[in-house]
């Protein structure tokens, strides 16, 4: 291939303007299609999809009540009519956000809305009865019971209070929408709550809370950063309002979203900063030139392009997550523009440059390339795609670098090139003599038998979240007055229509309802008491019919004219109340429910292209779990998702596929390096460091206590795809160090890359976010590794199989 790459060079060099000039073509050809692709923020196309879970994610993904931001509005040292002012206040402000930022607020009960629901309960009575009420009700309709709730009814006439409610005892005498009603209370106040001043009031008055939906997913952080920013302006203007007696804190998936996005900016662009700086620096020390970094980044750049253009055309829709940590690339691409910058920079051009750096850099690139695309083994879309990306990327990168900086970089004269830099002189120790550094790394490795072991994977993405301290703040404050004791887990049934699910969650409502009445259960939230299937709404109409039989119509009604005419009212004043028993009924639509109603059904009913999902939400402790799960198992289509244990059992999953992975990896490199080498023992010297490296990595989490999680061991492929990179230079530098001294030259290169990776990626071990500081300092410690054991071990072993008797391995 060397001749090749050489032929290719000076080809180029006969014909370099019309060279550039394609080049120039083909880069704003990749661009522009580079910037057709469309990405898509939803972390949970990080998570493996299978059989198992497949229904998991799309059910998952129809939850609504995470995204809600609740506002926890309290009393300093204000009153109760304070607290009432300051929630109407707020509510009025937000109105001018909705259908822009806000889909609705609940929280809010306006006395119009009281009596919208009276007369929609009141008009489809039937469809809210329940067996119970049945039982209830035929205890009404004796006669005697029938007179005495005429003599109540009359004395709440002729109350003061009596005005108010004359029509709703006109229309109904037996009070049957009072029965109606109690069964809403699913979807109603919860305990240690009460309704009041049209707000949801703790009943120790010193708490309203409001609940908030917005208008788009908490996984768009664009406008979730500008909608929080909003609501923090409105907090502002009423504590000056309100003078600090009543403030108010905002809690939710959007505020924790907003919180990530703006730290994550926040640090990449300090670290970030930094990192260029140092590293602009270097380059235009090291080469003498301040062409030097745009120079090694363009293979990079092109890299990139090549491999989102690739992907554009097959899959247009990316994961923005994916390619995030596909940046990380740019140490591995880096290397190779390094490498070739450094052998210039000795004084290799022309066939000598390319016989020295062709084999050792397509061989890198073709091995860590195959490494990569074992990604394609995992079923995830975002991290097949990543496999995609970085296995394109270091092929496009790798080529670009063999036929372009050969043609744009010259070295200085002669006696430039001789004067030795700081990473010459570490380059040419000879380290793997070092009878201490060795002595030391033995230690290492010893100690990281025992520690291996004890490196967890933290399963927990909460701990990957940076939350500020105003959000830990309200958090604990919710749970308090929420009495988090009891945690809320999801039970959701799915189908492919909208009736065949309310079928199956009306199941789900009568399970519900039955645990409820044994304390098998905390409490619930279900929409299942306010809409049933229609099979289910038929049944309870003619429930209805079969109860008021025409002879039982006959001797109620007779009963309740006898007895009110002996009170004094007018034959004809329920009239109302006996059209309503002999109306015809029919059921209901989703369309026919009210606004009130309308809101409340949003939350617990999603619908797709062919998927319907219903959920309720149920409060549990941990000794009620069990059973509620053997229960719920026992329904078709319908799953619990405590979302700890869901992710714990996904994470799970990814982890399990990544240990399949690091095998695939390792196996595909042997297999490629026996191709390339064809000699078992340089295999050997070869792989033995790239173990080597993993298990010191590894190790040295362990002594520290550090974890996996779902984002560094992702970066934990990439530090193998560098491992890969180091052993293979080390290799043929230890090849041709005989008649080149080539392993000097590959040791400085390698130093370059360590420094730019380390930049690149370690400086993000002063981020605060989580994530990002646990991902710098795996990596920190895995780049530390790899060069380390090559620059040792490798050499060493070398001595050892290869030429342990023809030659020594020179300084």
């Amino acid at each position: 291939m060397d001749r090749f790459f050489f032929k290719l060079y000076t080809s180029i060099q006969k014909q370099k303007a019309v060279f550039f000039i394609v080049l120039a073509l083909v880069c704003i050809g990749l661009a522009s299609l580079a910037f057709q692709v469309t990405f898509e923020e939803d972390i949970s196309k990080l998570i493996p999809s299978n059989s198992e879970n497949e229904e998991f994610q799309k059910v998952l993904k129809n939850i609504r009540f995470t995204d809600k931001v609740i506002v926890n509005i309290k009393k300093e040292n204000g009153t109760t009519e304070d607290l009432v002012d300051y929630a109407s206040t707020l509510n009025d402000s937000l109105i001018p956000l909705k259908n822009q930022y806000i889909k609705n607020i609940q929280g809010t009960t306006e006395e119009e809305t009281f009596f919208e629901t009276m007369d929609f309960v009141y008009n489809n009575l039937p469809l809210f009865l329940t067996e119970l009420d049945y039982e209830r009700l035929e205890k009404k309709v004796s006669k005697d019971s029938i007179a005495k709730i005429m003599k109540e009814n009359y004395k709440t006439l002729v109350s003061p209070s009596g005005i108010l409610a004359k029509k709703q005892l006109l229309k109904d005498p037996l009070h049957i929408t009072d029965l109606a009603l109690q069964n809403l209370k699913n979807l109603g106040i919860e305990d240690g709550f009460k309704l009041k001043d049209g707000f949801v009031m703790t009943k120790d008055e010193q708490h309203i809370l409001l609940f908030i939906t917005p208008n788009f997913p908490s996984s768009d952080s664009e406008k979730n950063t500008v909608f929080t920013e909003k609501l923090y302006e409105i907090q502002e203007q009423l504590r000056v309002k309100f003078d600090s007696k009543i403030t108010s804190d905002f809690y939710g998936a959007s505020f924790i979203a907003a919180a990530n996005a703006k730290q994550i900016k926040k640090d990449i662009q300090l670290t970030i900063g930094i990192a260029l700086t140092i590293l602009l620096l270097i380059f235009i020390a090291f080469y003498r030139s301040i062409w030097i970094p745009l120079i090694i980044l363009f293979p990079t750049i092109f890299g990139a392009l090549v491999s989102v253009a690739f992907l554009v055309l097959i899959r247009p829709q990316l994961s923005a997550i994916s390619l995030g940590i596909g940046s990380i690339l740019l140490g591995i691409t880096l290397d190779y523009s390094l490498h070739i910058l450094t052998h210039i920079k000795n004084g290799e051009t022309g066939k000598q440059l390319y016989k020295s750096i062709t084999k050792p850099i397509l061989m890198s690139s073709f091995t860590t390339a195959l490494a990569f695309l074992c990604l394609l083994f995992i079923k995830s879309q975002a991290l097949q795609a990543l496999g995609i990306f970085a296995a394109v990327s270091v092929l496009g990168a790798s080529v670009m670098a063999l036929v372009f900086i050969p043609q744009v970089y010259k070295r200085k004269s002669v006696a430039n090139t001789k004067k030795k830099t700081i990473f010459n002189r570490v380059a040419t120790y000879p380290i793997h003599k070092n009878k201490v550094v060795v002595g030391c790394l033995i230690v290492l490795l010893v100690v990281s038998c025992f520690s291996y072991n004890s490196v967890a994977f933290n399963k927990d993405l909460e701990q990957l979240n940076y939350k500020p301290d105003q959000l830990v703040k309200a958090e604990k404050e919710l749970e308090t007055i929420t009495n988090s004791v009891s945690k809320s887990v999801y039970v959701a049934t799915y189908n492919s229509t909208l009736e065949k699910t309310l079928q199956q969650n009306d199941s789900v409502y009568a399970l519900l309802k039955g645990l409820e009445k044994q304390s098998e259960i905390e409490a619930f939230n279900s929409v299942g008491g306010l809409v049933s299937s229609e099979e289910k709404q038929n049944e309870k109409i003619q429930k209805w019919n079969r109860f008021w039989k025409p002879e039982r119509l006959e001797n109620v009604t007779y009963s309740i004219k006898n007895t009110s005419e002996n009170l004094g009212f007018k034959p004809n004043a329920f009239s109302s109340f006996y059209e309503l028993l002999t109306s015809s009924f029919k059921p209901l639509q989703l369309s026919e429910y009210p606004e009130f109603g309308s809101n409340m059904i949003a939350d617990y009913i999603s619908e797709g292209d062919d998927f319907v999902t219903i959920t309720s939400v149920v409060k549990t402790n941990e000794s009620q779990m069990e059973n509620l799960q053997t229960k719920v198992e026992q329904l078709q289509n319908t799953l619990i998702i405590d979302r700890k244990q869901l992710n714990e059992t996904l994470l799970n999953t990814l982890q399990n596929d990544f240990n399949s992975l690091l095998r695939y990896c390792f196996g595909v490199v042997v297999l490629a390096l026996l191709l390339f080498y064809r000699n078992w023992k340089l295999v050997v010297v070869t792989t033995v460091p790239i173990c080597l490296t993993w298990l010191l990595t590894i190790g040295v989490m362990g002594v520290f206590q550090l974890q996996f999680n779902v984002f560094n061991s992702i970066i934990s492929a990439f530090i193998f795809g560098l491992g890969v990179d180091y052993s293979i230079f080390i290799t043929n530098a230890l090849l041709n160090n005989e008649k080149t001294n080539s392993l000097a030259t590959h040791k400085t290169a390698i130093l370059l890359s360590v420094i730019t990776t380390i930049l690149g990626i370690g400086v993000l071990v002063f981020a605060k976010h989580p994530a990002l500081h646990s991902v710098a300092l795996v990596s920190v410690i895995g780049i530390f590794s790899a060069m380390l054991i090559a620059f040792t071990v490798q050499p060493l072993l070398f001595n050892l199989l290869i030429f342990r008797k023809k030659i020594v391995v020179s300084d």
